[in-house]
């Protein structure tokens, strides 16, 4: 019973909305947003109209949380958008509350272009759910043109001061961000060459590297031109460093493997701690001990060469070492997008689905009362997400966050009335108390951003004689009209899972075919198509792994690949991407040898294969295998047939878990 999907989907449950994560609070980023809404606010009632800071402070109080995305001027491109998007939305969605069925097509739109939008990546989305929040609160009050344009003008201006603030927030950084993402790369190095020296199969981490390639690709505006290049020289040493861990991988499962290597390997370790410890800030110098290899090991040239990136990333390290970062940023941490490549489909079935709940919802909160129309559309777009886990699994910690802040709040706004001081802080607080739980609990993040909107919108004399039961009802309504649509509408994440493993098995497929002919052929150019290659290697790696996060919580299919496989196939992949790593590493150093006339023919049914095992995977058969594989190893000796044996028990590995046709 307790192992039961039920069982562990509510004990899931019990442990979103309960869960308190105190490494991701960041009181500066919530001090300096809150005081983005309290500008507009106390500058209102200042000249003794503080209605007149409702917009703005609104405006604030939203753009505040796009400011957790990008790094430096994407962030700061985030918050403009954000902005000007939701001055547009404002301003419609005032204009259109004026007729019921203007506010309905209006909101469809909305929920339309909001999960179009969306699809670009984590910034678009957070953009344009930010812009259809907007629209939904100021649709809760009708106005002519000329009112709804002040009031957008002021939503903008709101938008701006957070603008402002972050820009000032500039100057203190001191590149920390660019050192921290460093120092979490050089940490999780360490952490795999130690998994390394015991024998490991998996492939180096990727989300590391992926983050601080695009932290370091939008730098801090007002660092040194020394400091930043010897930032990308750690980049660099990193990623060396990283193929070349990968690359002993597969030979430190041998028997054959000394201790000698072993010991290496974890004498790295401790260096590449050493790097992250210097880059936090905990020590200002590193002792780097020579690596030497005894010269008649097999791999010493390998472990030279991993020496000497060791070496230069300390050294780097060290020249960038400038005491303890300070604990107090103001700029929250970057979190870039995942590491993968986002298409718009015009027709996309989750756009479709949040256009037709949203305009359900509208209609259904205008059938009770124009004032309080906003209340169930606004739940069920934030409950309402393209996958099931999101959906439902957050969604109940959304609807119970709500459900006890509309109760606090609608209680707290009926003491506060008519004593504008008291509104104004109980505004501000809830500001506050938003920007510090939206990282470490999403239900008490949502009992304070309710919180905030039923104060926000009484102090506009709204919505706020609006009881209690009622606000509890249109919680339930949004919350369950967004579940129902899923259900009725599902995007399954299973049925995605299977071709995302075979885009996978294609992009390691095309990385070994530039790796190969780069043997055959040295080039500039073959460099790059590497570089290219091993990169959509890495989106295709990182949407498969996505993908079957999500299928875990997904209730079983018929006609779909389970987790547990697809679990499987994914790690007979990583067997793949070593064999890959090791042949790329070999062709930057002492390349035993160099034939590529006797690699050709393997080469070319390798490739072969792997097309066949996509093809097989994508149509749900069995794959059938290419008699010429076994053959044509024959030509080859020493490390080319080490490696090139490598690449076949990879690619057969995963025919059998695929499945593999009886021969006739």
């Amino acid at each position: 019973m307790r192992n039961s999907p039920f069982f562990l989907w509510l004990r899931e449950l019990a442990a979103t909305v309960s869960f308190f994560d105190r490494s991701t609070l960041e009181p500066g980023f919530a001090l300096r947003c809150s005081l983005g809404v309290a500008i507009p606010l106390t500058l209102a009632a200042a000249i003794g109209q503080p209605a007149l800071g409702v917009a703005p402070a609104i405006g604030a109080f939203i753009t505040g949380f796009t400011s957790l995305q990008g790094v430096y001027r994407t962030r700061l491109t985030a918050i403009l958008v954000a902005a000007l998007g939701m001055a547009v939305t404002s301003f419609v969605g005032a204009v259109a509350a004026g007729s019921t069925p203007g506010i309905i097509a209006a909101t469809a739109l909305a929920g339309y272009a909001s999960g179009t939008i969306g699809q670009l990546g984590p910034i678009a989305a957070t953009v344009a759910l930010n812009s259809l929040v907007a629209f939904v609160l100021f649709s809760s009050q009708a106005m002519a043109p000329a009112a709804a344009l002040q009031q957008s003008g002021l939503v903008l201006a709101g938008g701006l001061i957070q603008a402002l603030l972050l820009l000032a927030a500039w100057p203190s950084a001191r590149c920390g961000a660019e050192r921290l993402a460093l120092a979490d790369v050089y940490r999780n190095l360490a952490a795999y060459a130690r998994a390394v020296a015991e024998g490991s199969a998996n492939l180096p981490p990727i989300t590391p590297l992926a983050t601080a390639r695009q932290i370091l690709a939008d730098p801090q505006p007002f660092g040194r031109a020394g400091e930043l290049a010897r930032l990308q020289r750690l980049l660099e040493d990193s990623e060396s460093v990283r193929n070349r861990l990968g690359a002993l991988a597969g030979t430190l499962q041998s028997a054959a493997a000394t201790g000698p290597v072993r010991g290496l390997v974890l004498a790295a370790a401790a260096q590449l701690d050493e790097i992250a410890n210097v880059l936090m800030g905990l020590k200002k110098d590193i002792e780097v001990p020579e690596l030497m290899p005894p010269d008649d090991d097999p791999q010493a040239a390998s472990m030279r060469a991993l020496a000497h990136d060791v070496a230069d990333a300390a050294l780097a390290a060290s020249m960038l070492s400038s005491g303890r970062l300070p604990r107090f940023a103001l700029l929250s941490k970057p979190r870039p997008g995942p590491y993968v490549r986002n298409h718009v489909s015009w027709r996309n079935p989750d756009s479709l689905r949040f256009a037709i709940v949203l305009a359900i919802a509208m209609a259904l909160g205008r059938h009770f009362a124009a004032d309080r129309g906003y209340w169930i559309p606004l739940t069920a777009a934030l409950v309402l997400k393209p996958d099931f886990q999101t959906t439902f699994v957050r969604g109940f910690g959304r609807i119970a966050g709500t459900l006890i802040g509309a109760v606090v709040a609608t209680l707290v706004i009926a003491l506060v009335r008519g004593h504008p001081v008291a509104q104004l802080v109980g505004l501000i607080a809830a500001a506050a108390a938003a920007y510090v739980t939206f990282n470490p609990n999403y239900a008490l993040f949502s009992i304070a951003i309710t919180s905030f909107v039923v104060i926000v919108l009484g102090m506009r004399g709204l919505p706020g004689t609006t009881t209690i039961d009622a606000r509890v009802l249109d919680t339930l309504a949004g919350g369950a009209l967004a579940m129902i649509g899923y259900l009725v509408w599902p995007t399954w994440e299973r049925k995605r899972t299977r071709a995302l493993l075979a885009d996978l098995i294609d992009a390691q497929r095309r990385a070994a075919n530039a790796i190969l002919s780069d043997y055959a052929s040295p080039s500039n150019g073959a460099r790059l198509a590497i570089e290219r290659a091993r990169t959509a290697a890495w989106e295709a790696r990182t949407a498969a792994e996505t993908s079957i996060d999500r299928t875990r919580n997904e209730p079983r299919r018929p006609h779909t690949i389970g987790a547990a496989r697809a679990l499987r196939i994914l790690s007979a992949t990583q067997r793949f991407g070593l064999a890959n790593l090791a042949m790329e590493t070999a062709l930057e150093g002492e390349t035993p040898v160099r034939d590529g006339s006797a690699l050709g023919p393997f080469a070319q049914a390798l490739d072969d294969q792997l097309i066949e095992l996509a093809h097989a995977l994508r149509e749900s058969r069995r794959a059938r295998m290419d008699p010429r594989l076994a053959p044509a190893l024959a030509p080859l000796d020493g490390f080319m047939l080490d490696r090139a044996t490598a690449y076949a028990e990879a690619a057969a590995r995963i025919a059998r878990l695929i499945g593999v046709q009886k021969a006739a």
